[in-house]
């Protein structure tokens, strides 16, 4: 099926990250400046995030990333456990963000798709809007069988039109997701990467 590309695909993105193919389910909706500055001041994600459990968490995680640093000089059994005990508290945070998920989709309030590949610098999906280039998008991701699930916002970047004429491929770069968010989605990465190599070498 050929297409028409509509924008520039970032290359240096696709060079710099391992791309998955993989569906995880999106939800998303335009957004402004206004709201990506309010996202990204300390000031606004304390006011929304104060009694939020899954803030709280991510405050826990960041803490600790620099401790496991120093700890792990001195003796690397601690430091194993520590990363453990961290890597529950990532994973906990981030369950909670996938059952909000699953609250905003009952509710009909985001457009709902799946995405075509997923990156830690990026993803893309199939939309039956053409969204402009450097349009800004608040989204949420659910990656299903790890129940992860992450919230930020990200810019399109590229736009390829199906000449069919049924909808677009759309690339969204994803600037600003949130440490601990990446490091999940990091971890399902290599989860996947490992899980590919598996089965190819028991192919052979």
């Amino acid at each position: 099926m050929k297409r028409k590309s509509h924008g520039k695909s970032g290359g240096s993105e696709r060079r710099t990250h391992f791309r998955l193919p993989n569906n995880v389910l999106i939800e998303y909706h335009v957004a402004n400046e206004e709201e990506l500055r309010q996202f990204l001041s300390d000031e606004g994600k304390i006011r929304r995030d104060e009694i939020d459990l899954g803030y709280q968490l991510d405050q826990i995680s960041r803490q600790l990333t620099p401790l496991l640093i120093s700890i792990r000089q001195e003796s690397s059994a601690i430091a194993q456990y520590l990363e453990l005990l961290n890597n529950k508290v990532d994973t906990l945070a981030s369950m909670l963000s996938f059952e909000k998920f699953n609250m905003d989709a009952a509710q009909g309030l985001f457009e709902v798709t799946e995405t075509v590949d997923i990156s830690e610098g990026g993803l893309s999906f199939y939309s039956r809007h053409n969204l402009p280039l450097g349009t800004i998008l608040f989204c949420k991701l659910a990656i299903v069988g790890y129940r992860l699930g992450m919230e930020t916002y990200g810019k399109v970047v590229r736009v390829i039109a199906n000449e069919k004429g049924d909808g677009f491929c759309i690339g969204l770069a994803l600037p600003y997701m949130k440490e601990l968010d990446k490091k999940n989605l990091n971890r399902y990465i290599i989860d996947k990467q490992r899980e590919q190599l598996r089965k190819r070498s028991e192919l052979r």
